[in-house]
């Protein structure tokens, strides 16, 4: 599951830094494979941090981020980050140090803070984070 997660995150990312877009249909792809191998491995789904997802939405489109950032946060969110203050501690660390990287990146290229900068790395890397072997957060 792991493996997909890192393959769909490379190909997501880079499609969000070249065209600033993520697509429907890339979504329905990853949501589509994610449901397969979940129900393969028989692993269980994270409703909750789904919901919260969606809940916090609003606030996000308020402050200019995507659609299609908020509908690859809340997918990748159903299936790789349980709702615990743990996992969020986590999830947001990345988000934070991966997102100042590529505004730091996107600011020393176009010179400009008006810019956008394609948020599915930082989303994708903090999930990658939260989700990778050996990282127990059940506590």
């Amino acid at each position: 599951m792991l493996l997909t997660l890192v393959a769909f995150s490379i190909y997501i990312s880079w499609v969000d830094i070249k065209t600033h877009r993520i697509s429907n249909s890339s979504l329905l792809f990853g949501a589509v494979a994610f449901t397969l191998l979940n129900f393969v491995e028989d692993r269980s789904l994270f409703w909750v941090s789904a919901l919260l997802t969606l809940v916090i939405a609003p606030l996000a489109l308020k402050t200019k981020v995507g659609a299609g950032d908020i509908k690859l946060t809340t997918l990748l969110s159903l299936f790789f980050l349980p709702s615990n203050l743990s996992t969020l501690q986590h999830f947001l660390s990345a988000f934070v140090v991966i997102s100042s990287t590529l505004l730091i990146c996107n600011v020393a290229k176009v010179k400009s803070l008006r810019s956008s900068i394609a948020l599915a790395p930082a989303i994708c890397g903090a999930v990658i984070w939260c989700a990778r072997k050996g990282l127990d957060l059940s506590q």
